[in-house]
Formats: structure tokens, C-alpha cells, sequence
């Protein structure tokens, strides 16, 4: 099969070497909902974008890649055209070199659904026609004006609305589609089919005689020996190395059959191909299993000389080497399926929590030299099965939590907590009233004695010392402030029991006031566990537990309550800088402080309409960061002057994000990036400005100034860069004459960096030579050698 393209191992596009903005997709490559072969294995369109897969090679192209939306529909090729991917609501997109561009949003605002896999070109070259079916209409695409034509939506009596296409074929000049259980057929002048006046008549179809599939719907049909034979199910597609041999198998077989996956005639057996299916039958008032059958894993093969095979399913890949079957659906650079939460890492990096119970973290393996996922560990072990699955979404959790130091903290809805060493790698402790003889102090939300316990908690934060966590646990009592004390290996829990106004705490923070040394505890309520349920917020003050035995202290617990949002906060942030302590609710953004009797919305957030929140989170410079349900996310800029006033930056997928649909969001200060969580997958976004800078050039700095590349040949690199400064230094470059030939200072210094590319202000390269570089800062002053090159 020749091609215009040629699929090269990249997993994410940068701009420039040192680009200002660096989008990056993690993905989950599944459900495989299409394939086709191509080279040495399957191109595939999933739920987490496009995978190329061979025994050898793995690729991933996302939204960060070009495509226009994380979940593709279908892929296909055209001889004269190159590659096409399609996604679930019919943006076209098309392979360019190394990356992916959309070429037509024609269908994207039609709301209708693409059918898995049931995209067909007709015609060739600039004449061709791409043809979409959807859940309710057929889509006719010009290839030569990515324009559309027409879209149908009755073929003969059947409404497609009712009675979806199930089938679809071309072959020369004529359209087979199959509907419920019967076969249509169309001719198409492909070349003018917007010249074809019928083409939107559904009589100008008709069926396909002689062909019977005993009033079965009609999933999956070919030609064999001339005629056309059809299948109840959607069968098996195999291709040979040149494309040109196609057959479709029925993938149900009885346990007597011996024939189901065939590799040029050898029958393959394995048992992880196959899904073995019971049957029941009815005796008097009792179900007896009657037999087994066995259904195919694999919907998808791409075979290759010497008796190799690339196999796929919806939830499986294989690789045949003739002899023996490997299973190749693991995609290592994102081990992880479906995140919902996300905490950043003091050191850099993330933690990522799962629908299925898992824990990875993103950070610098030093073995790989690189950075990377770490393999997923279960929240507890000891029942792997254990996951906060849908009640991770229902609730909109925000259990995880880390020390500084390393450590987290992970709620189980419903069970307890647990505590972890590193981040997340070992469980050492959790608590949990189902443990027998248990003495802890959280409440028990199940009411009933008869039944187990249940303890329930939305949220986790890190105590204010940087020695424990904080937590809630609900009670129709009012819910109870949980402390539970880091003392190395060991640790204890203390509850003030029943002090919240609500039966259920919310998204927590809690922060040390300077004047007093107490700590104060933020807890946005709720009257119910849904997420639009009544809520405010709860501003606790204590003397810290050191004071007091180690323990938080009841009686010398203050609250205040405030009202004014409505409906329950759902995350929650602190900016220092102007002491204020902004929420988002499932519709609204709202800030406190504490000169206010009353919770406020901002009275002007222009380009912020009809957004349904998540999360929110704060960078360095005081932006806030706030995700959404399903229109991606937004960057959050109050005016100095005053909270009312907002200037609104929106991200989608257009701009890269893997999804518009974000579930969480941490601002990651270490390493200048915000981190988006979305089903299938997470987005990764950098930005030079989004680094922390405050312990830049202290005696506190993690890193010392760096200056590189060193030496620097500014007709062969960008720039040179000065990383690691202070945001209020000024940096000087001198000749050996000592003569200032470049200067940086103020707005220069994004995230305590500046690029220079090596230029004097009149746009002329500096001489070749040695240079004197002079960083001085508020505390410290470094200088230092560069050499430059031609």
C-alpha cells in the first residue's frame, strides 16, 4: 500500500527548541474503535486518539499532535490522499509529515455521533468522496473542498434516525449499506456527485436481491466467490500484507467449533483471544447452564510475511510470530487508564489517582535519565480490587494529598484512609473503622448498626506544618475535623468530632496565621453528597496540636460560617499574595476573604459564560486555573486592584488539550506546568512563567543559577539561557572591553528564566569570544564566563 506519509515515533510537538507555551498528551489508547493495516502492523482509532502499533514500534498522536479531538471514530487511507482520522462527532483530520491537521469541521456542530469504524472513501484522488456514517444520517465529505455535500438521513423506508447504518461498503462505483437486516446498494458518480439531483432521494436506493440474513440484523457482509455473504455480527476484518485480500469471519462460535482465529490456515487457540460466554436455559423455576460459547477478542488482523500477525480488539492487541502470541496492548508510556485527580509534586511532577484504584507519578527517573509515569500500584494492595470508580466522579473527590518530604494520604469513599510512603510507592498505614477493635475517631455515616461501616470524606489537605493531613469525616451530626499526625513510620488520628455546620465537609485548604501561630482550616460544606447539593463555607481556628498534646483541641476550636454561592463549593484555593480564597461551584466562581461577612462572584469575567466547574487551582503569579465539564479550561487573571474584575484566557483542544472534558487540575510550580485530568487520559501544559521563583537565589534555592549551552554558537542554537534567577534580578552581559552589550531585567525574567538568542539590540550577532555575565539579585550576585562561538 503506498502512502503520502510516512508514521514516525513522536509523542509530542514543541514549537522551537525553548518554545514559550509546550502542550503535551498522555493517553490511554483504548477502546480500539477501528483499525487498518498499514506497514508492520494496525493504525488504530481509539478513544485516546491515533496508535500506530508493530512488535516493535508504539505511537501516539493526540490533539497535542493535530487531531482535532481525543476520541476518533475512525481512520482510514486513501492510495492518493495519505491518512484520515475521524473523530466521535466528525472532525476530519489529516496526516501531514509528522503531525496531524484538521481539515473540516463540517459535521462538529451537528451533535450527531460517528458509527465506529464505518467511514469509506469512494472515487480516487481529488475526486474522491468521504462517506461518514452517523448515529442518525450519512455524511457525503468533498475531499477537494473538505466541504460537505449532503447528508441523508432516510435510505428507502428505513429512518437512520431509528435504524442506524450497521455496514458499509464501496465497491467501484456503488455504495452497499446495510440497515437493520437488509442490504442497500446506490450507484455513485463519485467524481460529481454534487451534480447527483437524487442523491437525496431515499427511493434512488435499493435492495440488494438475493441476499438473506434470515431477519438477523445485518452487522458484517463480503464477497465470497462473487457473491455476497452477511453476518449477525460484526465479524472479523483480515487483511493480507498488500491490502488486497479482504475477509469478514463471524466472531461467535459454539464450544464444539474448532475454527474461530485463523492465520493463513492455522486455527489459533490461545485462550486470551477468546471470551468464554455461558448460556442458560429454563428449568421449572431455576436457570441451568446449557453450554459455553466462545466470541473473539480480535475484530481487527494485519497479516505479514513469514506467517506474522498483528491482531487487535476493542480491548487487546496481539503480535503472532508464527508460533507464539504476545500481548502488545500495554501502552508504557502511560500506564494508567482514566484519571480523575491530580496533585503536584513539591519536588516536580505529579500524582495521578485513578477511576480503577491506581497510583502513578510523573517524575525524573534518574535510571531512564528522562521523565516518566512509574508503574500504577492499587490504593490497597491487600484487595487490588479496591477503587473509588464512579463515586470518584459523582462526588468530585479531591482526596489525594503529599508532604513535602514525601508521603500521601488517599480516601477510600467509604472505607477510611490510607497513607503511603514515597509518593504513594508503599501503603503503611490506613485507617478504617471496619478494622476489628479499632479505636478511631472518625464517624461512622452509616446509621444503621446492622450494617458495615461507612466512612466518606471529599476531600484531603496537607496540615499547615507540613507533619500530617487533615480531613473530615461526615456525620448527620455535623461532620468532624479529622488530624492524623505524621511521627515517622508511626502515626496518630484526633478528631474534633461533630463541628461542622454541614453533615458533609468539602474541598479543604489550611494555612498558619502569622500573627497568632494558629492554625486556620478552610472547609467548604454540604448539605448531601451530590455535587449540587446546598454548601458554604467553614473557617476553623486551633491553636496547633503541638500545643496541645498533639491533638487537635474541641474546646478551643472557633467556627464561622459563611454563606453567598448556590450550591457547594467543589475546589478550593488560597492565593497569599492577596489573601483571598477563591471556590469554584458546579456554575459559578466565587472569593472570600476575611474582612467579608459573605461569600461574592466576581461582577466582570468577560469570555467566562456558561462553564460548568471542576477544579481550580493557583500558579506562582497568582493566576487561577479552572477546569470544566466540557468546555475545557480557563486561565483566571484578577485585577490587582480588585477581585471583581477578571481578564479571561480560554484552552480547548484547539490550543492542545487533550479533551474539553477536565476533571481536575494542579499547577505543577516546580517544573512551570498546569496538569489536566480527563477521561483516557491527562494533558500536560508548560509555560516559563509558571515556575515558582520566590527561593530563587536564596540560601533556601533548590537549584543554582545555570547558564547554557556553554559555550553557545548562536548560529546554530536559539539561545543561550539564564534559568534559575530571581524574578527581580538584573542580568548583564560585557565584552572584555567591559562594555554592556546585552541587559535583562523586569518582564524579562519569565519563571526565573531568560533566553537570549545572542544579538545586541540592533539585531547584529555579537562577536566571537569570551563574555562576562553579571546576575545580581535582592540577596545574592552570580557571575560568570560564557563563550561564544561562530
Amino acid at each position: 500500500m503506498k502512502l503520502l506519509f510516512k508514521l514516525i515515533c513522536i509523542f509530542s510537538f514543541v514549537t522551537s527548541a525553548f518554545a514559550v507555551d509546550e502542550w503535551i498528551n498522555f493517553s490511554s489508547p483504548f477502546p480500539v474503535k477501528s483499525a487498518i493495516p498499514h506497514g508492520d502492523g494496525l493504525l488504530m482509532a481509539t478513544g485516546g486518539g491515533i496508535r500506530y502499533r508493530t512488535n516493535t514500534a508504539d505511537d501516539i498522536y493526540t490533539t497535542s499532535n493535530g487531531l482535532g479531538d481525543k476520541s476518533v471514530s475512525a481512520v482510514v487511507i486513501s492510495d492518493s490522499l495519505g491518512a484520515f482520522a475521524v473523530s466521535d462527532n466528525g472532525i476530519v483530520s489529516a496526516m501531514m509529515g509528522n503531525r496531524w491537521e484538521v481539515v473540516s469541521r463540517s459535521y462538529a456542530g451537528t451533535g450527531a455521533r460517528v458509527i465506529p469504524g464505518l467511514v469509506r472513501f469512494g472515487g480516487s484522488g481529488s475526486g474522491s468522496v468521504m462517506v461518514i456514517a452517523f448515529e442518525d444520517r450519512m455524511g457525503f465529505l468533498s475531499m477537494k473542498g473538505m466541504t460537505s455535500i449532503i447528508t441523508i438521513d432516510r435510505i428507502v423506508n428505513a429512518s437512520l434516525s431509528n435504524s442506524p447504518v450497521r455496514a458499509m461498503e464501496v465497491r467501484g462505483d456503488s455504495l452497499y449499506v446495510a440497515v437493520d437486516s437488509v442490504l442497500y446498494v446506490r450507484k455513485m458518480d463519485w467524481r460529481n456527485l454534487k451534480s447527483d439531483v437524487r442523491l437525496n432521494d431515499p427511493n434512488s436506493w435499493e435492495a440488494v436481491k438475493n441476499v438473506s440474513n434470515n431477519g438477523k440484523i445485518i452487522k458484517s457482509f463480503t464477497w465470497k466467490d462473487g457473491k455476497i455473504k452477511t453476518f449477525s455480527s460484526e465479524g472479523m476484518r483480515i487483511w493480507d500484507k498488500d491490502g488486497l485480500t479482504q475477509a469478514v469471519l463471524d466472531t461467535a462460535s459454539d464450544v464444539k467449533s474448532a475454527s474461530l482465529v485463523v492465520v493463513r490456515g492455522k486455527t489459533l487457540t490461545d485462550s486470551v483471544l477468546y471470551e468464554k460466554i455461558p448460556v442458560y436455559k429454563t428449568e421449572g423455576e431455576k436457570k441451568v447452564l446449557e453450554r459455553y460459547y466462545y466470541e473473539s477478542k480480535v475484530q481487527w488482523v494485519s497479516l505479514l510475511p513469514s506467517g506474522k500477525a498483528v491482531l487487535a480488539g476493542p480491548h487487546k492487541i496481539f503480535h503472532y510470530d508464527g508460533k507464539n502470541l504476545t500481548d502488545i496492548s500495554n501502552y508504557k508510556p502511560f500506564p494508567l487508564e482514566s484519571v480523575y485527580e491530580l496533585q503536584a509534586l513539591p519536588t516536580g511532577g505529579v500524582l495521578a489517582a485513578t477511576d480503577n484504584g491506581r497510583l502513578s507519578y510523573y517524575h525524573y527517573s534518574g535510571d531512564d535519565k528522562s521523565f516518566r509515569w512509574s508503574d500504577p500500584v492499587p490504593i490497597y494492595p491487600p484487595v487490588p480490587a479496591f477503587a473509588n470508580s464512579t463515586d470518584a466522579r459523582a462526588h468530585n473527590l479531591k482526596v489525594l494529598s503529599v508532604l513535602p518530604t514525601g508521603g500521601a494520604m488517599y480516601h477510600f469513599w467509604g472505607y477510611g484512609f490510607f497513607l503511603y510512603k514515597g509518593w504513594a510507592d508503599t501503603l503503611i498505614n490506613a485507617f478504617t473503622l471496619s478494622e476489628p477493635g479499632n479505636s478511631y475517631c472518625m464517624d461512622n455515616y452509616e446509621e444503621n448498626p446492622k450494617n458495615p461501616p461507612f466512612t466518606i470524606a471529599v476531600s484531603t489537605t496537607l496540615a499547615p506544618d507540613n507533619m500530617g493531613y487533615l480531613t473530615t469525616s461526615a456525620s448527620n451530626k455535623g461532620y468532624s475535623l479529622v488530624y492524623i499526625d505524621i511521627k515517622g513510620e508511626s502515626t496518630t488520628m484526633s478528631c474534633a468530632n461533630n463541628i461542622g455546620s454541614a453533615p458533609i465537609g468539602g474541598p479543604m485548604l489550611a494555612r498558619i496565621d502569622e500573627n497568632t501561630g494558629n492554625w486556620v482550616v478552610y472547609v467548604g460544606t454540604r448539605a448531601a453528597p451530590s455535587v449540587d447539593a446546598g454548601g458554604g463555607l467553614d473557617v476553623f481556628t486551633f491553636p496547633p496540636p503541638k500545643r496541645t498534646g498533639g491533638v487537635i483541641d474541641s474546646a478551643r476550636t472557633e467556627r464561622k460560617t459563611f454563606y453567598g454561592v448556590s450550591s457547594t463549593p467543589l475546589d478550593m484555593v488560597y492565593e497569599p499574595k492577596t489573601d483571598y480564597l477563591w471556590m469554584v461551584t458546579g456554575s459559578s466562581l466565587a472569593y472570600w476573604n476575611a474582612d467579608m461577612d459573605s461569600i461574592r462572584s466576581p461582577l466582570s469575567t468577560n469570555g467566562l459564560t456558561s462553564a460548568n466547574f471542576t477544579s481550580l487551582d493557583v500558579d506562582a503569579r497568582g493566576n487561577l486555573w479552572a477546569g470544566t465539564s466540557s468546555r475545557g479550561a480557563y486561565r483566571l487573571t484578577p485585577r490587582s486592584t480588585s477581585p471583581d474584575t477578571l481578564s479571561v484566557v480560554h484552552f480547548t483542544t484547539r490550543q492542545g488539550l487533550f479533551s474539553d472534558k477536565i476533571q481536575d487540575v494542579a499547577v505543577d510550580s516546580a517544573l512551570g506546568m498546569v496538569w489536566f485530568a480527563h477521561e483516557n487520559g491527562v494533558t500536560r501544559y508548560s509555560r516559563n512563567d509558571l515556575r515558582a521563583t520566590d527561593g530563587n537565589m536564596t540560601d533556601d534555592a533548590r537549584q543554582d543559577v545555570k547558564v547554557f549551552p556553554n559555550p553557545f554558537r548562536p548560529r546554530l542554537q536559539p539561545y543561550v539561557i539564564f534559568d534559575n534567577v530571581a524574578n527581580d534580578a538584573v542580568i548583564g552581559v560585557y565584552n572584555r572591553g567591559g562594555k554592556l552589550v546585552a541587559s535583562f531585567s523586569g518582564n524579562d525574567i519569565a519563571g526565573g528564566r531568560v533566553e537570549w538568542n545572542g544579538r545586541m539590540k540592533g539585531g547584529d550577532i555579537v562577536a566571537p569570544g569570551v563574555y562576562q555575565y553579571v546576575i545580581r539579585g535582592s540577596s545574592k550576585t552570580k557571575k560568570g564566563k560564557l563563550l561564544i562561538i561562530h
